[in-house]
């Protein structure tokens, strides 16, 4: 089976002189979407479906010949069995170890997940990224790629420019409860007006709605404290692992 790297795909659209603003017209999806396909090391069947048929193109066209098939013994890592009603992929690798898939949000693609964020289809075309870890863990996962300095102290808890964060999500019906501050000190918010931001709690007012943000950076001027309501909250994720 081909592996479909979306750079194969950018590279076929340079070649034929197409805009990614072209290509999205043609495919019927957003322009930010094609720059998602750019960064994917493994588009979807689906996905490449639709650019063959919409492109009416052949597959090694875009992608080049079909690679050897491996041998049956082997475990192909990229086809992780979707054993996780949610969004989440499991493959176990040795006893109480585990692969773990799932969507992944570079810093170009944040202003799209803030509009797309609830859309099963963009979430399944995000790139994908792999962690190990120890239990099969359910919910709905999600790794981001950290940008600016604010969380940032110079110290061992930092989540510094660059870093990249997997969280999993709060589901709502527990968003007026206390939130676990010493279990999860990370948090991420999808915020209407303020955008995604990954921040700790100061305090939270349970009878208001109202949590009160604050950053690991000491520099207050720069990255003061703010608050934020319940009711300019799309989204809440508390942070499961770092990879700095």
């Amino acid at each position: 089976m081909s592996e479909y790297q979306g750079e194969k795909f950018k590279l076929f659209l340079s070649k034929s002189k197409i805009s990614a603003a072209k290509a999205a017209d043609i495919l019927g999806v957003t322009r930010q979407t094609i720059y998602q396909y750019y960064g994917s090391g493994n588009l979807t069947r689906e996905t490449v479906s639709r650019i063959l048929t919409k492109f009416n193109i052949t597959e090694e066209e875009v992608f080049g010949p079909a690679k050897q098939k491996p041998h049956e013994n082997a475990k192909l890592l990229g086809e992780i069995p979707e054993d996780n009603p949610e969004n989440t992929k499991f493959i176990e690798i040795s006893p109480g170890r585990y692969i773990m898939s799932v969507p992944f949000v570079e810093v170009q693609a944040k202003a799209g997940y803030l509009m797309e964020y609830a859309d099963q289809h963009y979430l399944e075309e995000l790139p994908k990224r792999t962690i190990t870890v120890d239990k099969y863990h359910r919910g709905r996962y999600i790794s981001f790629e950290v940008e600016g300095d604010s969380m940032n102290d110079g110290t061992i808890e930092s989540v510094p420019d660059g870093c990249i964060i997997t969280y999993r999500e709060l589901k709502r019906e527990h968003w007026k409860s206390r939130l676990h501050i010493h279990k999860y000190p990370n948090w991420v918010f999808v915020h209407r007006t303020e955008g995604v931001v990954v921040k700790r709690i100061k305090s939270q007012n349970l009878e208001t709605g109202e949590i009160v943000l604050t950053s690991l950076n000491p520099d207050k001027n720069t990255y003061p404290d703010f608050t934020v309501h319940l009711n300019d909250i799309l989204q809440i994720l508390n942070v499961v692992k770092r990879e700095l």
